[in-house]
């Protein structure tokens, strides 16, 4: 081998090593970054909302309290949202009990950190912890999940990092009137979905489809909004025979939680609050007169006119850089969810325009990459 032909063969080596070598390096810094927001994020949540524990607290929280959700007796429709109840129930009943106490000792005595002001009663309290680390867990993966997303669009690295971090910072904020350990876990599910939807991976979404509806009966409503992402993968067929599968999957977990449910008299499958809505969105100062602490400082509440600015400016500028399929996504989203949000929610909810969660991370993205100068290499393959 000659010296000329022998040296860059040596350099390609070399830098091939580096490369490997910092690989988990970087996804060290990636964790620990991501880390970080996901618990300062969640602190914000919890800060504000807790785990909406029922002791000492008023009326409304006493339909839709984490005792009454782990027990089955909240009112409907809050009983439906069963993953996480399930789950905890499950590690109450399998965990050995010097795990449970050591877990109980380590953690709980630092309840008063956050808004669960009273600790939780004794055979609470594991439940409580588990349902605690499952929230926190799920807004953590999600950042991993909404970074995988932009980068199949053909984000940048760095976008990519920063987007989901300001979205999860900023979700405190969404979660004004109220908020629940399920929110961040809907986030996770619905992120998935986006992904597997837009790499066009049918069996999985439709097997997604089970514990997301088990978690949120609104995420049926989410499904539809897949199609455009499916449609770039698969045939017309296949892509609508996948979205009807998911479904139909989310539709028999709904009817399932509803006749389990049924015997109930506590509350009703849905709460109207259109003319409250109405009276609320056509008042001028509704958009003015808008205030709650948040991450301990006076910030906005409800759909406060610079809230609503700034949501405006993001989809504005990230919209022309987004492709197609992921403007009719949102388009799709928006058509659903908005009606709904009218319909059911109460005035300012603004965590349940969650049909639009994954779009305005993307639209982050996108709008990023326009600021900085740079453009979206566009959808990339996986």
């Amino acid at each position: 081998m000659s010296p000329q032909t022998g040296a860059p063969r040596s350099n390609a080596i070399s830098r091939a090593m580096r490369l490997s070598a910092s690989r988990p390096a970087s996804l060290l810094l990636l964790c620990a970054f991501f880390w970080i927001v996901a618990a300062a994020g969640f602190s914000g949540f919890m800060g504000k909302w807790g785990l909406m524990g029922t002791e000492g607290k008023p009326a409304e929280e006493q339909r839709y309290g984490l005792p009454l959700m782990l027990d089955g007796s909240a009112s409907k429709p809050f009983v439906y949202r069963q993953l996480a109840p399930m789950l905890a129930n499950a590690a109450e009943k399998l965990a050995p009990d010097g795990l449970k106490h050591h877990a109980n000792r380590l953690l709980l005595p630092k309840w008063q950190l956050a808004r669960v002001i009273s600790p939780p009663a004794p055979e609470h309290r594991f439940r409580y912890l588990v349902i605690h680390q499952l929230s926190f867990l799920a807004l953590f993966l999600s950042l991993f999940v909404l970074r995988r997303v932009l980068l199949d669009l053909g984000i940048g690295s760095s976008t990519a990092i920063l987007s989901p971090a300001a979205f999860v910072l900023a979700f405190p904020y969404i979660q004004t009137v109220g908020g629940f350990y399920y929110d961040s876990i809907e986030l996770l599910c619905m992120g998935t979905a986006f992904l597997l939807a837009h790499r066009g991976r049918m069996l999985p979404l439709i097997a997604l489809a089970l514990p997301a509806a088990l978690n949120k009966e609104t995420f049926i409503f989410f499904l539809p909004a897949l199609y455009p992402l499916l449609r770039q993968r698969l045939p017309v067929k296949s892509a609508a025979a996948a979205t009807a599968a998911a479904i139909l999957v989310a539709g028999l977990v709904n009817v399932a939680l509803k006749l389990h449910f049924a015997g109930s008299d506590r509350g009703g499958v849905a709460e109207l609050h259109v003319l409250g809505n109405i009276r609320y969105y056509l008042n001028p100062l509704s958009y003015l007169n808008a205030f709650e602490f948040t991450y301990g400082i006076i910030g906005p509440a409800r759909l406060f006119a610079g809230t609503a600015l700034v949501a405006a400016l993001v989809v504005l500028r990230g919209w022309s850089s987004a492709p197609p399929a992921v403007r009719r996504h949102l388009l799709v989203a928006a058509a659903v969810n908005v009606p709904l949000f009218l319909l059911f929610c109460a005035p300012g909810e603004l965590r349940n325009l969650s049909l639009l969660y994954v779009g305005l991370v993307t639209m982050i993205g996108f709008a990023c990459e326009r600021s900085s100068g740079h453009r979206a290499a566009g959808s990339v393959t996986p």
